[in-house]
C-alpha cells in the first residue's frame, strides 16, 4: 500500500543507504523486562538510524527527521494497528507525507525496499525511512503473566487479519491433515531435498546440523542476536530436553525463533541528495538491483518440492539489474527460517554447499532471531555495516515469505565501486508449468508414491501425527495421515520414504463448519 504526495525530485540517481539501526530487548542480556510495543521498537531503531546518518555528515538528526518525507513500515505479527505508519511516526517524531506498507510475509522487507528504491530512482521521493519490528516475546510473556497490554500499548480492537487479503497459508487438503503452519511445511521441503541429494537420513542430519551450526557461530559474534550461544553441530543435532523434536527432521534448534523483541531501521536517499549533503561516498551503500517472484503458494502445489523456481527467477532479475553474477558477491545472507529455506536459496542462486563466504551475516532466524516479517531488515543493516568496514564490495540479501511462497533478492554495493547498473528492482512472473504441479484431490483412494512426509511431535517427544504428500498413479496428488505405530516410526527415522509406494484410502470431507471429517489414510507398502 502506498499513499502520499506526488512531489518530483531529480530522477536517475540510485538509492543509497546512509543510516542503519538495530534494537534488541532481551531480558538478562539487555536489562529488566520492559515490554515495548512494535511501533515503539521501530521508533527506537529509527532514532539509531538517523543518528548513524547524521554521524556520516548528512545533517543533524532533527534536520534528517524533518527531511524524511516517506516512512515505510513492515507489518508486525505480534500486535495489530489501525494505522501502523501513523503510530510509528508519532513515536519517532516524524511527519511523513507518504506512507508505505506491504502485505505480511518474510519477503515484505525486501519488497518494500524495492518499492522505495524504485520511487527514489524515479524521482518521486528523495529521503525515506524503512523500519520493522517484532514483540512476540513480550506479547506471549504478558499473556502468561496476565498483563493486559491493551492498557499499555496502542490499543487494537477487534480481530486481526494476519493475511491481509492473501490466500490461507496452506490448501484445504493440507490443513485438513495437519499442515497448518510453517513448522509442518518446511520439513516437507527438507525431506524432499535430502532424497534429491541422495544422502542417507543420518548423513543429511549431520549436513543440516553443520549448516545451522555455522550460522549459530555467526550469531555468537552478533551483538544484536537473540541467541548468541554459538551451538556446536552436536548441540544442534542431538535431541534432548532442551532441543526436543518439533517436526521430523527438525529438532527445536533448527526452527526459526519468532518469540523476540527486536527492530531494525534504515535511512535511504538518492545518491544526488547524499552527495549534496556531503555524506562521504565510503558511507553510502548503493542499492544495485533487485527482483521478486512468487513460487507455488503451498508445498502440495509445487511441481518439485526440492526446487524453488521463484528464488532463481528473483535472483536472475536482481543480477540482471546490477550487472553482476553470484561470483561477484562478497557477502551473503540467505533467508534462514529453516534449513530447507537456506538450501533452496543456495541451489537456486548457484551457491555451493562448502562456499567459503557463508550464507548468513546475522546468524539467521534460528539464532539471531526471527522478528516476524522484518528479519531481512536486520540482514540489510549488517550488510551496510560490513560493506562500510571494507569487508567486501557487494552483498546479497534474500527475503522469503509464507511457506517459501514469496521471494525477494536484493543486491548492495559500496557507492564508490558500484558497477554499471540501472539500480532498480522488478517483479518476475513464473510460467504456469512452474506454478502448478499435479491436480490436487481429497477424499480419494488409490495407489501412489510418497512425494514427501513429516512426523509431528508433542512437547513430551511423542509422535502425534504423520503426514504424507502422495502422487497417485492416476496423475493426481493428495495428502494423508499415516500410522503412528512403532513400526512406522522406525521406518521414518531410519529409511528414506520419498518414492516409497503407498496405498491411500480416502476419508470423508466435513459436512459443517468446524467439521474436518475423517482423514485420508496412507499405508506404506
Amino acid at each position: 500500500m502506498t499513499s502520499g504526495s506526488s512531489a518530483r525530485f531529480p530522477s536517475g540517481s540510485p538509492a543509497v543507504l546512509v543510516g542503519v539501526g538495530q534494537v534488541r530487548h532481551r531480558p538478562a542480556l539487555d536489562g529488566e523486562w520492559d515490554p515495548q510495543e512494535p511501533a515503539v521498537l521501530m521508533a527506537q531503531a529509527i532514532e539509531l538510524a538517523l543518528r548513524d546518518a547524521s554521524a556520516g555528515g548528512g545533517g543533524t538528526v532533527e534536520e534528517l527527521r524533518v527531511a524524511a518525507t516517506t516512512l515505510a513500515c513492515v507489518d508486525p505479527i505480534g500486535w495489530g494497528y489501525e494505522d501502523l505508519v501513523g503510530a510509528t511516526a508519532g513515536f519517532a517524531n516524524l511527519t511523513p507525507s507518504r506512507s508505505l506498507t506491504w502485505p505480511p510475509g518474510g519477503n515484505s522487507a525486501g519488497d518494500l525496499l524495492h518499492e522505495v528504491v524504485n520511487l527514489i530512482v524515479d524521482g518521486e521521493i528523495n529521503i525515506a525511512v524503512l523500519a520493522g519490528s517484532e514483540a512476540i516475546y513480550s506479547v506471549r510473556r504478558a499473556r502468561k503473566e496476565a498483563i493486559d497490554l491493551q492498557q499499555r500499548w496502542t490499543p487494537f480492537p477487534g480481530r486481526r487479519d494476519f493475511l491481509k487479503g492473501q490466500r490461507p497459508l496452506t490448501t484445504a487438503v493440507e490443513a485438513r491433515h495437519g499442515m497448518v503452519a510453517p513448522i509442518q511445511c518446511y520439513p516437507m521441503y527438507e525431506n524432499a531435498l535430502r532424497a534429491a541429494a541422495g544422502r542417507s537420513i543420518e548423513e543429511h542430519q549431520q549436513f543440516i546440523s553443520a549448516l545451522m551450526s555455522r550460522n549459530s557461530q555467526v550469531a555468537a559474534t552478533n551483538p544484536n542476536a537473540w541467541f548468541p550461544d554459538g551451538w556446536s553441530v552436536d548441540e544442534i543435532a542431538t535431541v534432548d530436553a532442551n532441543n526436543r523434536w518439533v517436526c521430523f527432521p527438525y529438532p527445536k534448534r533448527m526452527n526459526a525463533i519468532m518469540e523476540v523483541d527486536q527492530s531494525a531501521a534504515m535511512v535511504l536517499m538518492s545518491q544526488a541528495e547524499a552527495d549534496r549533503r556531503g555524506i562521504d561516498r565510503s558511507l553510502q551503500i548503493a542499492f544495485l538491483g533487485g527482483g521478486s517472484c512468487q513460487d507455488p503458494w503451498t508445498p502440495v502445489e509445487r511441481p518439485n518440492l526440492a526446487h524453488s523456481a521463484g528464488i532463481a527467477a528473483a535472483g536472475a532479475a536482481a543480477f540482471g539489474h546490477a550487472g553482476l553474477t553470484i561470483s561477484d558477491v562478497d557477502l551473503i545472507d540467505l533467508y534462514s527460517c529453516f534449513p530447507s529455506a537456506i538450501q533452496m536459496g543456495m541451489h537456486s542462486l548457484g551457491i555451493e554447499d562448502d562456499d567459503r563466504r557463508g550464507v548468513t551475516l546475522t546468524g539467521g532466524l534460528a539464532y539471531a532471531g526471527g522478528p516476524g516479517n522484518s528479519y531481512a531488515l536486520h540482514a540489510m543493516c549488517v550488510a551496510v555495516q560490513r560493506l562500510r568496514a571494507g569487508d567486501g564490495s557487494t552483498a546479497l540479501v534474500t527475503s522469503l515469505g509464507m511457506t517459501a511462497s514469496k521471494h525477494a533478492v536484493s543486491l548492495f554495493g559500496r557507492a564508490t565501486s558500484a558497477p554499471s547498473s540501472d539500480f532498480r528492482a522488478h517483479k518476475v512472473q513464473l510460467t504456469d508449468e512452474q506454478l502448478w504441479g499435479p491436480p490436487i484431490v481429497d477424499a480419494t483412494s488409490g495407489n501412489g508414491v510418497v512425494v514427501s512426509y513429516t512426523a509431528e511431535f508433542d512437547r513430551t517427544g511423542q509422535i502425534t501425527r504423520t503426514i504424507y504428500i502422495v502422487d497417485l498413479d492416476d496423475g493426481t496428488r493428495t495428502v494423508g495421515n499415516g500410522s503412528v505405530s512403532q513400526t512406522e516410526i522406525d521406518r521414518i527415522f531410519n529409511t528414506e520414504l520419498v518414492g516409497v509406494p503407498v496405498t491411500v484410502v480416502g476419508g470423508a470431507l466435513g459436512t459443517t463448519e468446524g467439521d474436518s471429517g475423517t482423514p485420508n489414510l496412507v499405508t506404506l507398502r
